[in-house]
């Protein structure tokens, strides 16, 4: 009997210290802070689902909660002793908590000093922003700028090519259907398509990079398309001077991928070019008009929007030739200038995105190897320097202006090859890459399809008889 009543006493000692304990225990709890209002929630979110700790002491906030139910930018601070409404004391909030939530906007940080919670925007970088609203920018860097300079190349890809050949051919082509030699010494070589002739021409391509946009993320971005056109015949233009014209419209799609955000671009380019040649120089002049329909894959839904493209490029050059023409050097410089305008749109959040047009310059130096085999192939390599000036995207999101991106200068470098077959035809197939702002490989080929008949008589100062070149 005594053995028992010293047990059920142990068991009453254990119990009340059990109950002192549960009633002395405070619960740990994360404040929630409406972002929109600034104010807290009336029902914090405590540990273990209790309502409130026992014994009436209030729990411990031991981190900060914030709910972004808001598309804006704000920023708050709370007085602590303002907690009081939802049972806390001023001194239950331990200085330096912090807190972050990513609205649709951007990122928001909470702070506890002394006496004040501080909730603010967490910063101005674009890692500071949700990359949802960074849609735009980006694809008018990439699918809409990035298009616009290779739509400058494949305008004067045809004047590179003609360029490929020595002074001695391209003479040879000029005066083929306009002087016929009885010296043999005076050669006109039958093994090269006619460029002096009106043509039309097919070049698909395709595009495999990353782009690291400066104060942007690094996107991949693949891109593909074709682009057709027709040229005029060699006009001759007076003091040495002979050009052609010509017409191009090429159809673009392109996808960048960055951050869990996928865009995709279809489009499509229309333009004019104008190419001139004296001896070993040669100049171009071309300008186009373009437009985008993009569709971004966001954390929200879908969203839609339109992209405008324009511009104007200029390119030159000289042909240095080295053993009669069997190897040449040829130095080359063009610029261009870029209009990209992204129409205002409202995104699947619910933010309205809005931003000034896209101007950019580009610089680009570079020289090309050339070599004339005596086969017909004429293989070539190539390297040159791309600057891009002026060209940071101008965007706001709701009340933020959203940080600018641009694309860094990039080394852009690769070989090809050249071939003519018979009388009409001309193809190539060329492999670039790029390093720098832009790391990546591209593919082209083309074919160049003379029309009429090229060995028809025509001078621009005959009645279309040829004149012949006695031998002496």
């Amino acid at each position: 009997m005594k053995k028992r009543k010293m047990f059920t006493a142990l068991l009453l000692l254990v119990f009340s210290l059990s109950l002192y304990a549960e009633t002395a225990k405070v619960y740990a709890v994360d404040q929630d802070i409406y972002l929109s209002t600034g104010k807290p929630s009336n029902n914090p979110n405590y540990a273990g689902g209790a309502s409130i700790s026992p014994g009436g002491l209030p729990p411990e906030i031991t981190g900060l909660n914030i709910i972004p139910d808001t598309l804006t930018s704000p920023t708050y601070e709370i007085d602590i002793s303002s907690l009081a409404s939802s049972g806390y004391g001023s001194s239950s909030i331990p200085e330096g908590l912090t807190g972050e939530a990513l609205s649709p906007l951007r990122w928001f940080r909470g702070t506890t000093t002394k006496d004040k919670v501080i909730i603010a925007p967490r910063g101005n970088k674009y890692k500071d922003f949700n990359p949802s609203v960074m849609a735009a920018p980006i694809a008018a860097q990439i699918g809409g700028y990035l298009n616009q300079l290779n739509s400058y190349d494949e305008a004067f890809r045809n004047m590179d090519m003609y360029m490929l050949m020595t002074k001695k051919q391209r003479q040879a082509l000029k005066n083929r259907n306009k002087f016929a030699a009885a010296d043999s010494n005076l050669v006109f070589d039958p093994t090269n398509t006619p460029y002096e002739n009106k043509s039309i021409w097919a070049r698909p391509y395709a595009t495999f990079e990353n782009v690291d946009l400066k104060g942007g993320p690094d996107v991949s971005n693949v891109a593909w398309g074709s682009f057709f056109g027709a040229d005029s015949e060699l006009i001759e233009l007076g003091n040495g001077w002979d050009g052609m014209f010509g017409i191009y419209a090429g159809y673009n799609g392109s996808h960048q991928a960055y951050d869990g955000i996928g865009i995709n671009q279809n489009g499509a380019t229309l333009g004019l070019v104008g190419m001139a040649y004296k001896d070993n120089y040669f100049a171009g002049l071309t300008a186009n008009v373009g437009s985008n329909i993009a569709n971004a894959d966001t954390l929200y839904g879908s969203d839609d929007f339109t992209l405008l493209m324009s511009g104007i490029a200029a390119k030159t050059g000289y042909n240095w030739e080295l053993a009669d023409g069997k190897f040449i050097i040829q130095p080359s410089y063009s610029m261009s200038y870029s209009f990209i305008n992204t129409f205002d749109y409202t995104n699947s959040a619910g933010i309205r995105v809005n931003g000034d047009p896209l101007h950019a310059i580009q610089f680009e130096p570079g020289v090309k190897f050339i070599g004339n085999l005596d086969n017909g192939w004429q293989p070539y390599a190539g390297v040159s320097v791309v600057w891009n000036v002026m060209d940071k995207t101008q965007f706001q999101a709701s009340d933020a202006t959203l940080p600018e991106v641009s694309v860094k200068p990039f080394v852009k470098y690769g070989i090809g090859i050249r071939k003519t077959f018979g009388e009409r035809l001309t193809g190539f197939f060329q492999t670039f890459f790029t390093s720098g702002g832009r790391n990546g490989v591209g593919l082209q080929a083309g074919v160049r399809w003379t029309l009429g008949d090229s060995s028809a008589p025509r001078h621009a100062f005959s009645s279309g008889e040829k004149k012949y070149i006695a031998k002496k």
